[in-house]
């Protein structure tokens, strides 16, 4: 990990534990660094017995399919303890590689483990530590800073132990929503541990992969190629080289993806060699991000509109599973103290304006430029500029980012963003990126598509891990198909993949819907819509949100008189909707703070309307938005097939509620009309009409 340059990168909780953390902040007024110290893994591990893989059980009587497993409570760099597994690989020979697997918001180090290579027939699919033991890994499975570990909750999952505590150990143990300064380096920390440890593991064959907390992580991780590097607090432990990193369903701007504003970013021009530059200004909804990837604030597009119910959810699955950190941490590394609660509060409970309506003359409160900051230059891949300029000329991590369509919490965008960026740097970089129907709700996490997805990663990982090397590489995408759609030739099967050489070129053609007639939007457009509650990605899937989002959601088809909605006429002929896509329209804006939201719809010849895909736009004048223009509102994107015969309905209101937090500012949103722009992959445009109000 690259030492940060000066000034740069670097909850409620349940009440019984209030007084211990009183208590160990009394008697811990200082940070004290560990490493030197440091003891051997090994020596924190209570046992390492075999577990059979029939039962899941340890067994004294190991047969050859089962794998052993050591566990212990292990002291990160700065003390705190982490509730961990080691795998050992299953394979002889003298040097192994070394996988480190990381587990999703509010779940464990027993995520990715299992008894069987298939483990749930599809994400965990010849994705467990099992596959990669079984393949001559080590894997390193451990419960993240500030979770509790409940031990296995899926029944292909081999009993390990639980720590009685998991990860939380005050005041430190505390989770920061994967900080560069903390988490990060206790997934490096624990690595350097287990190859000092393990003579088998080969230091320069690291791998890391994770799914969505651990997606984002995975991303952040791959920016630093060598772990370990001139930290004081590693002295003595071995220098690690990352190979690859394959993220799923991740976060590369996790600011944008919690609060996605709609504002573009990316190039707007190309150097004399022709490579992208990057305008602060851009005009690229393929890279849209909360601000520019050179920033240490996180600066360039204003705070978007923040997905509430996933919040709500995540912040409530956080204090049920761990404890938030609240500013009470002795170890704060360069970022200094924050508190994520009051994070939650300013920017979901109490919501615009934030202060930068007229920007810079009125900046934002100190409490939103903390979030803003932490958010970005902290937390995620987009703006380890450093990190992703020493790989530049040097040897670069190989990412593989598995993203889905049909996820409306880290969308398509996320990872397109960082492909974009990567590539700009060196069209050779060696970054891939694979969608389908998969990730959080609302999608359908089918077994045959992550089959395929597992599979694809699996080779990728297995080419790069002895050493990454640059290659030209391609963006992939499956078809998603609905069992709710009352089509005859429905087939949850369908294995329709498609590839570009960049996510834009997924596609070779447009669909442009031009919708006469507009309508007057104001802060409460879309309060009597019922499509509000039944498109939620949370609701109707609470306790599940990942792992089977159900059927595509279907509209009401009840009135909704104060949203803006509008049918085209009948499509001619099929087309394939692949890519993002945006609603422009041209306006009129009275106020300082609004929002537009849309979705779009598949309506069939028999009334059916399933939802295709959403997006949403902060308008934030006049510091970031005209009072009028055309916006551009970009939609989170899909790989939907249009039959002929059907109409596409746009819906767009100011209220999409449970989903979005509504603004808190009185304004008008007027415009004439509105015009639908979906990329095809058929080549040429086509032009359909509509009508709307």
């Amino acid at each position: 990990m690259q030492t940060p340059k000066a000034g740069k990168k670097g909850a409620v909780r349940r009440p019984r534990r209030v007084a211990a953390a009183a208590a160990t902040l009394m008697t811990c007024a200082v940070f004290v660094p560990s490493a030197s110290a440091a003891t051997p893994i090994s020596s924190h591990f209570n046992a390492c017995p075999f577990y059979s893989s029939e039962t899941g059980n340890p067994t004294e009587r190991p047969g050859s399919q089962d794998v052993r497993i050591c566990s212990g409570e292990v002291p990160s760099y700065d003390g705190s303890k982490l509730d961990v597994d080691l795998t050992l690989p299953a394979t002889g020979g003298s040097k192994h590689p070394l996988v480190v697997m990381l587990h999703g918001f509010g779940n464990n180090k027993h995520e990715w483990e299992s008894r069987t290579h298939e483990g749930d027939q599809a994400d965990k699919y010849h994705w467990n530590n099992k596959w990669f033991a079984d393949h001559g890994y080590y894997v390193l499975n451990y419960t993240a800073r500030g979770f509790r570990d409940d031990g296995p909750t899926e029944p292909y999952q081999p009993n390990t132990p639980a720590e009685q505590s998991g990860s939380v150990d005050l005041p430190n143990g505390t989770l920061r929503v994967k900080s560069r300064d903390i988490e990060i380096k206790d997934t490096q920390y624990l690595a350097a541990l287990v190859a000092q440890a393990y003579r088998g593991v080969d230091p320069g064959q690291v791998a890391v992969t994770g799914g969505s907390y651990g997606g984002g992580e995975s991303w952040v991780q791959a920016s630093q190629a060598t772990w370990n590097k001139d930290q004081q607090e590693f002295a003595g432990l071995p220098e690690l080289k990352l190979q690859v990193a394959v993220p799923k369903y991740p976060w590369t701007d996790v600011a944008y993806a919690l609060a996605p504003n709609g504002h573009p970013g990316g190039p707007s021009s190309r150097n004399a060699d022709g490579r992208d530059v990057y305008d602060p200004l851009g005009n690229d909804l393929y890279e849209s991000s909360q601000g520019r990837p050179d920033s240490d604030t996180g600066d360039g597009n204003p705070i978007g509109v923040p997905k509430a119910s996933y919040i709500t959810g995540l912040f409530a699955r956080g204090n049920q599973q761990g404890v938030f950190e609240e500013g009470q941490a002795t170890n704060t590394g360069t970022e200094g103290p924050i508190n994520i609660p009051l994070w939650n509060t300013r920017l979901v409970g109490l919501g615009d304006p934030y202060g930068a309506g007229a920007f810079p003359t009125d900046p934002e409160d100190a409490i939103v430029k903390q979030a803003r900051r932490g958010l970005t230059e902290y937390r995620s891949a987009y703006y380890q500029d450093e990190g992703w300029a020493a790989q530049e000329n040097a040897r670069k991590v190989a990412v593989f980012s598995i993203q889905g369509w049909t996820d409306d919490l880290f969308e398509a965008v996320e990872s397109f963003r960082m492909f974009k960026y990567l590539k700009r740097r060196d069209p050779r970089w060696p970054v891939e990126v694979s969608l389908a129907d998969v990730g959080h709700s609302r999608a359908q996490n089918k077994p045959a598509q992550w089959q395929r997805l597992n599979d694809r990663a699996w080779q990728w990982m297995q080419s790069q891990i002895q050493g990454s090397h640059e290659q030209e590489t391609t963006v992939s995408s499956q078809v998603t198909t609905c069992a709710n759609d009352n089509e005859p030739d429905q087939n949850d099967q369908a294995a329709e993949e498609l590839t570009g050489p960049t996510p834009e070129r997924l596609a070779q053609g447009s669909l442009t819907v031009a919708f006469a007639g507009g309508k007057t939007l104001t802060e409460v457009s879309g309060v009597d819509d019922d499509d509000s509650r039944a498109t939620d990605p949370v609701l109707p899937n609470i306790g599940s949100a990942l792992g089977g989002g159900g059927a595509c959601r279907e509209s009401t088809n009840r009135p909704a008189p104060t949203r803006y909605t509008a049918i085209s006429e009948p499509l001619p002929n099929a087309r394939t909707y692949v890519g993002l896509g945006h609603v422009s329209i041209p306006y009129i804006f009275g106020g300082k703070v609004g929002e537009v939201a849309a979705r779009v719809w598949d309506v069939g010849p028999d009334g059916r309307t399933l939802l295709v895909t959403r997006g949403v736009y902060r308008i934030d004048a006049p510091g970031y938005d005209g009072l009028k223009g055309t916006l551009r509102v970009p939609l989170f994107g899909n790989h939907w097939r249009l039959k002929p015969g059907h109409k596409l309905r746009l819906d767009l209101q100011e209220v999409d509620e449970p989903t979005f937090r509504h603004t808190n500012s009185a304004n008008t949103f007027d415009f004439p009309s509105a015009q639908l722009v979906l990329p095809t992959r058929q080549s040429g445009d086509q032009a359909l009409g509509g009508t709307g109000g």
